[in-house]
């Protein structure tokens, strides 16, 4: 496959400006491991801006010795370009021989790359040209999510979803190495699939074992967790996808089971749950939650969902034993069924407290609205903040049905308030989540 040269036309028009100028001095191209230092600089020893000089390559091996000694090899007076890669390696003679040859030779120019960021040298050898009369540093940043999608189309050979260029600049913060790693190394070129919206990711919808923990991509993983959580279910989703295909479907199981839910896959989310080990599902509350959520709005059957989790519930310990019962409480207020004694249940943690307040919430929606406004109003306030419990999608769930409580206590005000930036669709409101719970639950 090949891979394409995308973005850095305004660092390759500095440098080849700059070698096309006389007075100016040595040019340093800095970046962090894997942004494509090294590929800038072959780019700019192609271009008809160095075809007119002599290219002498150096190593960042050579000692100082060696480095005068090409130098003054050179015969003529044809311009002459010294070029070190990787120039951080070197030693300080080295670096201060290639200065000293430019200074001594009015046609000699130097081009060396070196590192930035927290993995770079410190002194840095190549110090000593940065602060020369002329002298151009040229910065490689990553690469923009707008880059990361050109780069993604050319490999596609068409249009990308946003969402999955957005995933995988995410998961490789825009490094060209670490996308070549994912796209190709990882092959997730052939899981492309053409959707509505442009290519993306194909959804394996069973567990995929995992890969070598050698091999392991924590970076991805936790662009999963970042999105699941930010809420950024689009993004999230695509990084699921390519997660299990790069063998890290057991580390993101609980946003891929919630998320194909989410999106009216209920047979999918189950197939995926069903591919799980028993005791994985069994022992993760998110799972089991996903689990019962799925038997009881996906496929109707809400009862066999209660008996899941009671099942779960009596066979727990500690503090994972109210909140199971919580979540049964949760399911069967929210399919119209009798919950039972909400009020007996611990509230040990946040989230127990969290589907206790919106278990009772739903139990008196329709018979004690400003009840159920109280302790909804409760359930949204345990999961806000940097301690906020519950699955992501939960608020703008909450809030959907506090707005339906409002308005059946006569409280039109405050409902149309809240109303008029969440059905608005303001940006991150929720709104499009709820909307899909509400599918989900109907």
């Amino acid at each position: 496959m090949k891979w394409h040269f995308i973005g850095r036309g305004e660092q390759l028009t500095m440098i080849r400006t700059a070698l096309g100028d006389a007075s100016a001095g040595p040019i340093v191209v800095t970046g962090e491991p894997g942004v494509g230092r090294s590929r800038l600089a072959e780019h700019v020893l192609e271009s008809p801006e160095a075809a007119r000089y002599e290219i002498v390559r150096l190593r960042a091996g050579d000692d100082a010795a060696e480095v005068a000694a090409r130098v003054e090899a050179i015969a003529g007076d044809r311009p002459v370009l010294l070029f070190m890669d990787d120039a951080q390696a070197g030693d300080d003679g080295s670096l201060l021989a290639l200065r000293a040859a430019a200074r001594r030779h009015a046609h000699v120019r130097v081009l060396v790359t070196t590192l930035s960021g927290p993995a770079a040298r410190r002194p840095d050898p190549v110090d000593c040209l940065r602060f020369e009369p002329g002298a151009r540093t040229v910065e490689l940043a990553p690469l923009t999510a707008e880059e990361v999608a050109a780069l993604l189309a050319a490999v596609a050979g068409g249009h990308v979803r946003q969402a999955t260029a957005d995933a995988l600049r995410a998961a490789s913060g825009g490094n060209p190495r670490l996308l070549h790693d994912f796209l190709v190394g990882r092959r997730l070129t052939e899981r492309l699939t053409r959707g509505a919206a442009g290519w993306e990711f194909q959804c394996a919808t069973e567990w995929l074992p995992p890969v070598d923990p050698a091999a392991a991509t924590p970076h991805l993983v936790d662009a999963v967790w970042e999105a699941w959580a930010a809420p950024a279910f689009d993004r999230a989703f695509e990084l699921c996808k390519a997660a299990a295909w790069c063998g890290e479907g057991h580390t993101v199981s609980v946003p891929l089971a919630h998320l194909l839910l989410l999106r009216g896959r209920g047979r999918d989310s189950m197939s995926f749950l069903d591919s799980l080990p028993g005791e994985i599902v069994d022992g993760t509350p998110h799972l089991a939650l996903a689990r019962a959520v799925n038997l009881a709005c996906g496929q109707g059957r809400p009862e066999e969902a209660a008996d899941f989790l009671l099942r779960l519930a009596l066979a727990a310990e500690g503090g994972r034993r109210p909140l199971l019962l919580a979540y049964r409480a949760w399911i069967m207020a929210l399919s119209g069924r009798p919950a039972g004694d909400v009020g007996e249940i611990p509230r040990t943690d946040r989230e127990t407290a969290l589907f206790v307040h919106a278990a009772k919430a739903m139990a008196g929606l329709r018979t004690r609205p400003d009840e159920a406004v109280f302790h909804l109003r409760r359930a949204l306030a345990l999961t806000a903040g940097g301690m906020g419990a519950g699955p992501p999608w939960l608020p703008a769930h909450l809030t959907a049905y506090l707005i339906d409580a409002l308005l059946l206590a006569g409280r039109a005000g405050e409902a149309t308030l809240l109303a008029s930036g969440f059905h608005g669709g303001e940006p991150a409101s929720g709104w499009d989540v709820a909307a899909a719970m509400s599918m989900v639950a109907a």
